[in-house]
């Protein structure tokens, strides 16, 4: 196992402890920028999912942000489901409030479900996503300009 001086402290996936000891390597792009290449990149997420799934800590802000993100789930769509505001959820996620134990445990089961496969959750997931474009795309804007109200450019 390398050391710890060679170890790659990889905040890029918003977490402050997550260290590499492994599976990384610097390359250049053609302009001659040094680049950082990491070995399944979805895979390295799923095991830090897992870890922190795993973990017996309680989900702060950092890590239920990258969990609810690891599930793909805009703040919107896991508040319908915890029976919360989306700005409940944001409040959890930018440190305001602790986050509460059912909702801990709630997205710790749905991360552990997806991670492990569960087709089921996967595809319910991938349909509260779907909707949530379908109800964005059909969104109509509409601002008020010389006194009469139209839709935005």
């Amino acid at each position: 196992m390398n050391s710890m001086k060679d170890a790659l402290h990889f905040t890029e996936c918003g977490l402050d402890n997550v260290y590499l000891m492994n599976g990384f390597r610097y390359g250049q792009t053609s302009n001659g920028e040094e680049v950082l290449i990491i070995q399944d990149l979805p895979g390295l997420h799923a095991a830090i999912a897992m870890s922190v799934v795993d973990s017996p800590e309680p989900l702060n802000a950092k890590t239920f942000k990258y969990l609810r993100k690891q599930v793909d789930m805009a703040q919107r769509q896991l508040a319908g489901i915890l029976g919360v505001e989306e700005g409940t959820v944001s409040l959890w996620e930018r440190g305001k409030q602790p986050v509460p134990k059912s909702a801990d445990i709630i997205l710790r089961l749905m991360v552990r479900e997806t991670c492990n496969g569960n087709a089921r959750l996967v595809e319910l997931i991938e349909r509260f996503n779907a909707l949530d474009r379908v109800v964005h795309e059909n969104m109509l804007q509409l601002q008020i300009e010389n006194d009469h109200w139209q839709a935005c450019a």
